[in-house]
């Protein structure tokens, strides 16, 4: 009987052993086959054109006081003849609307992850576009005022093949859009998880005159398994296998383990070298393309990784710098030179502070500067000093450049959304008062 129950354990193990090496062959199998075919298939697609179904229509800045007239045909593509002309309006545009949904009810666009548009366009001058995604956002956006919907937006030159792709994680929201509807700061990120409709416009830069534009097709592309689901997916199916392999013989498959973690540990440095491609990707997407500076969702960043730290309370003072007379400067010479304007007072600006204050571009041309641990006090003699420095250098075309600065207390306030507005303030005090000067917020003691 010893020797029976001992042939039949040798037979079951065998039996699990073999049925184990099967197991093993079919997750291989189907781990395989799962990355191959998220790497080559696995694709969702959805296709706006002419044949698609969505209300297409053109659209131009007469309803905003331009003068400039669109025109659509429908052909095998969608025809536009786009008629470019200086009016009231400042910024000449048209181009296509395309409609996604109707009231609150939008197209969830952030399970994709890229755009592909394909365009011929003829006409003078660089063939730039315009792309905007409008997005309903719930608690915000309104049904009756069509202008509360976020807006999304992306400046690109088509190339000369008519056919560009796009990630859409390049989309940033409008910052003209933010300053208008007086968006919070931590609703100022990008958003398309219930987007309405999707437009096509010329470039802010576009020459005046005829352009012809021949819409084929609009596409959003994406995996309908995220690489994060398929690998979580995938390391909990392996961890089931590896507690089923133990739970029939520990000892017996010591070395297939072994192989299974060494699998487990390529899989980790895969994941390890991936996170490292999405912060450099993540840097370029929170710094200001122009000038270095981080931009408004850098610096919404900054703040939520302040709080997260533990540091909560770092800044404590705010600079807010306008350059005085830019305008002037854009209109006299030129949007290159005043380029060159900006990107100069960044590098001075990055100079005088120190490496844990933060430079900010907020629009256009102002500027924010938040102190860490020197106080208002400090923080306005610092503002001297770059206030002072700037009209010493040498600036294109030989222009005397100065700021206006107002400064403000943030002393520990959870609100520093408060500080900006009333360093905001100090700022237009400065300006009334002649320019080229720093001013406190209203109330706090001047600097001894």
């Amino acid at each position: 009987m010893t020797t029976g129950g001992g042939s039949m354990r040798a037979a079951g193990s065998h039996f699990g052993a073999q049925g184990m090496h099967y197991l093993t062959v079919a997750m291989i199998v189907l781990t395989a086959a799962l990355l191959w075919w998220h790497r080559y298939g696995m694709v969702r697609v959805l296709e706006l054109s002419a044949d698609s179904g969505h209300a297409i229509e053109a659209r131009d800045d007469r309803g905003d006081g331009g003068i400039s007239r669109a025109e659509l045909a429908r052909r095998d593509g969608l025809d536009l003849t786009c008629t470019l002309a200086k009016g009231a309006y400042a910024w000449p545009y048209c181009g296509y609307h395309i409609l996604l949904g109707e009231g609150e009810s939008g197209v969830d666009l952030s399970v994709y992850d890229r755009v592909t548009i394909e365009l011929d366009h003829t006409g003078p001058g660089e063939h730039s576009l315009r792309g905007y995604i409008r997005n309903f956002e719930r608690g915000f956006s309104t049904v009756a005022d069509y202008r509360t919907q976020k807006v999304n937006e992306i400046e690109f030159t088509l190339p000369e093949s008519g056919a560009i792709t796009i990630p859409l994680g390049l989309y940033r929201s409008a910052a003209w859009w933010n300053s208008a509807q007086h968006v919070p700061l931590l609703r100022t990120g990008a958003n398309i998880d219930n987007a309405t409709a999707v437009e096509l416009y010329t470039g802010s830069l576009s020459e005046m005159g005829t352009h012809r534009l021949r819409l084929k097709a609009v596409r959003f592309e994406g995996k309908w398994i995220s690489e994060r689901e398929l690998a979580l997916g995938l390391l909990g199916a392996w961890c089931v296998y590896g507690a089923l392999w133990l739970s029939l013989g520990m000892i017996q498959y010591r070395h297939q383990l072994r192989r299974e973690k060494a699998r487990v540990a390529t899989l980790t440095v895969i994941n390890r070298a991936l996170q490292l491609e999405s912060r450099q990707l993540a840097d370029q997407v929170i710094r200001d393309p122009l000038t270095g500076a981080l931009n408004r969702q850098g610096l919404r960043d900054a703040l939520v990784a302040d709080e997260e730290s533990g540091a909560h309370g770092q800044f404590d003072a705010v600079l807010f710098i306008d350059l005085d007379h830019f305008k002037t400067i854009n209109d006299t010479w030129g949007h290159e030179t005043g380029d060159q304007v900006l990107r100069q007072f960044a590098a001075t600006a990055k100079a005088v502070i120190r490496d844990a204050d933060k430079l900010v571009r907020w629009g256009g041309e102002e500027f924010l500067i938040l102190c860490a641990g020197i106080g208002a006090g400090n923080a306005a003699a610092l503002a001297q000093q770059l206030c002072d420095r700037l009209p010493l250098l040498a600036w294109p075309q030989g222009l005397h450049v100065t700021v206006s600065i107002g400064v403000a207390d943030i002393a520990g306030t959870a609100d520093i959304g408060a500080a900006i507005r009333r360093a905001d303030a100090a700022l237009y005090v400065a300006k009334r008062n002649g320019r080229n000067r720093v001013e406190r917020a209203t109330g706090e003691p001047a600097p001894a």
